[in-house]
């Protein structure tokens, strides 16, 4: 019985570890484009990456690509998706929202 009192706390904590924002920039180093710039094709990437104690909610797109391609480099159609995984969920939830943990995904085209 004393269980269903708890309901509407654990509902809202459910609805407010799905609120995900985030700032994303890119810093120096590669050319990086949200749209297709140049007809010719190019590699498709994925990079999944996980923030945690990151109260600044900002990613930093340069630095995952530099990290996996080094600089000089031209990317195209590149798409960034913020979501909150199962992990991420119940991290936040163990440490009432201090861990501040959330995935993201990372993928377009590298052209040269």
């Amino acid at each position: 019985m004393r269980v269903r009192k708890y309901i509407p706390l654990l509902g809202l904590l459910i609805a407010f570890s799905g609120c995900t924002t985030a700032r994303i920039y890119a810093t120096s180093g590669n050319d990086i484009s949200m749209t297709k710039v140049s007809s010719s094709g190019g590699e498709a990437f994925k990079i999944e990456h996980r923030l945690i104690f990151d109260y600044t909610s900002a990613i930093d797109v340069q630095e995952l690509l530099r990290e996996r391609y080094g600089s000089g480099h031209q990317f195209e159609n590149v798409t960034v998706k913020l979501k909150v995984e199962v992990p991420d969920f119940l991290l936040n939830l163990v440490t009432f929202g201090i861990a501040a943990s959330r995935s993201f995904e990372i993928s377009g085209d590298k052209i040269k």
